[in-house]
């Protein structure tokens, strides 16, 4: 008798994404000239206390989870149906955690790696081990500098060009309809 065949082995998960991965721009100030609820959530008062307690929590159910670190992200509205999580003692394992105080909330979501990330992308990365400080250097002094070398400004060039063949905004089409 022969031996069944084992199972192939399962498809390599997609990359998770970092918290820059979900900006379709590159890292900025965000202190100068906004208000204090348009700042970055580390100068919201109080806020440092939440997400600090938050950051605790996820690194103890990381910390637990079978897998560990090499944990899969858990779909919040499809761990909400399990009854339980077998993988975690503690419960699901959320990617990213966003909150609107505005509305008192806390959101767990999934996000996947964004091949023009200007934090983790593979351009990125190997453009830093390739030029250690004066990468750096680059990224600091040059505004442009992530977005052009990431092809995220080719990718909102294009766009622009895009919405313009569209002619959504255009004045001759406003004006034959009003004749």
């Amino acid at each position: 008798a022969e031996a069944a065949a084992p199972p192939p082995p399962p498809p390599p998960r997609p990359r998770l994404g970092c918290y820059f991965c979900n900006d379709v721009v590159a890292p900025a100030n965000s202190m100068t000239r906004r208000t204090l609820d348009q700042q970055c959530t580390v100068s919201r008062p109080g806020l440092a206390m939440v997400a600090s307690a938050l950051a605790v929590e996820l690194a103890v159910t990381v910390l637990h989870h079978q897998h560990g670190a090499e944990a899969d992200a858990d779909v919040p509205a499809e761990a909400a149906q399990a009854a339980t999580c077998d993988e975690s003692p503690l419960g699901v394992v959320p990617h990213q955690i966003r909150g609107a105080l505005s509305f008192f909330r806390t959101d767990c979501m999934l996000g996947r790696a964004f091949g023009k990330c200007t934090a983790c992308s593979a351009t990125v990365t190997d453009a830093y081990a390739a030029r250690g400080f004066d990468f750096l250097l680059d990224a600091f002094n040059g505004g442009d500098y992530l977005e052009e070398l990431t092809g995220l400004a080719q990718m909102h060039r294009e766009a622009e060009a895009a919405l313009e063949d569209v002619g959504f905004f255009e004045d001759d089409e406003d004006e034959a309809m009003s004749e």
